[in-house]
């Protein structure tokens, strides 16, 4: 499974989203995470329909389960990453 977090660098809820994201990796050795630059990277956001960050996208098989539009908690996460493997 794959998460992708699309962020801002000065955007506090990002760091935020940043934090939990390391943590739930920490957790779960398998999950492969790639964080976007939206503001290097305006073009992906805008093709994805990113419009606000934080953004959480998980994927599995480069299919999109999930995505996420606010930071969430540790829990909520790994929640959503069960969820979206079933």
């Amino acid at each position: 499974m794959k998460l992708e977090l699309y962020s801002q660098p000065f955007c506090a809820p990002c760091a935020r989203a940043r934090t939990v994201v390391r943590r739930a990796q920490e957790l779960l050795e398998d999950l492969e995470v790639e964080e976007v630059n939206v503001v290097q990277q305006v073009q992906r956001g805008e093709q994805l329909g990113i419009v606000s960050t934080p953004v959480i996208r998980l994927l599995v098989d480069g299919e999109e389960k999930f995505r996420g539009t606010d930071t969430p908690t540790l829990n909520q996460l790994l929640t959503a990453i069960a969820r979206a493997g079933d």
